[in-house]
């Protein structure tokens, strides 16, 4: 007990301001972590094909597509399917290909890389989707 006053006794404040200042941190990280997460998200939803068309000729079409091709390739037909594929991607960025036409295509990659294995037939009818979709 603290002070007095004719008798009475009043207790000991205790320090404000060093209640108010816990949680500062947490609450800031907290502020910093959803401001992060909301940008990305908004990169997301307004650049979302640019980044999908982006992501499938640097990564799914050069590296995991072309290492899958079937041995009988020659360097030139493997670089005629990639220039195939490159340009239809370019193509949907510019936004001449149907969003339609480019999920099409990008699932047919997806199950022919599925079994880790591509056919030549396979192969073929992929340039047949691309260059039907092409004329459309």
């Amino acid at each position: 007990m603290g002070q007095t006053t004719k008798g009475v006794a009043f207790p000991d404040k205790p320090n404000a301001r060093k209640n108010r200042k816990e949680g500062r941190g947490f609450f800031l990280a907290l502020l910093i972590v959803s401001g992060v997460l909301i940008l990305c998200m908004s990169v997301v939803y307004f650049k979302g094909k640019e980044l999908t068309i982006f992501t499938f000729q640097r990564f799914v079409i050069n590296k995991a597509f072309m290492s899958l091709l079937p041995e009988e390739y020659t360097l030139e037909e493997a670089e005629s399917v990639r220039g195939q594929v490159f340009t239809f991607y370019d193509t949907a960025m510019k936004g001449d290909v149907s969003e339609q036409e480019l999920l099409e295509v990008s699932t047919r990659i997806q199950s022919i890389l599925a079994d880790q294995k591509v056919e030549d037939e396979e192969v073929k009818s992929l340039l047949t989707l691309i260059e039907a979709g092409g004329r459309r």
